[in-house]
């Protein structure tokens, strides 16, 4: 998986040819290789993002990537902006149920959150 600014710099740049593998010793350059499973992404509220990340092959080595932006974290179902509020809370001296009930999100998760 790699973590990328924007899909649109990302898009740019694999048109430009300038992302290589990240994998040691390969450097080969990177192409489009179809997307990822689309994916539903809780935002701030009551937004839902629906996201299909764009998939990469290496010309070298033959090994897939995942592009995700970084507006999103890899295997969460919250959107960066939701832990990092959750994060900015906790900071300011809220627990985690309260901070929970403020983002209307499961208490278990929050605390798993603040806990890494």
């Amino acid at each position: 998986m790699i973590i990328v600014r924007t899909t649109e710099s990302a898009e740019q740049a694999l048109t430009e040819g300038a992302m290589h593998c990240p994998r040691r010793g390969c450097g080969g350059t990177l192409a489009r290789w179809g997307y990822g499973r689309c994916r539903r992404i809780r935002g701030l509220g009551a937004d839902v993002l629906d996201v299909r990340p764009r998939r990469v092959r290496c010309g070298g080595c033959g090994v897939t990537q995942v592009l995700l932006p970084a507006a999103l974290q890899p295997r969460r179902a919250d959107a960066t902006e939701v832990i990092g509020t959750a994060l900015v809370r906790k900071a300011e001296g809220l627990g985690y149920r309260r901070i929970a009930a403020a983002l209307g999100r499961s208490p278990s998760t929050v605390r798993r959150w603040l806990r890494r």
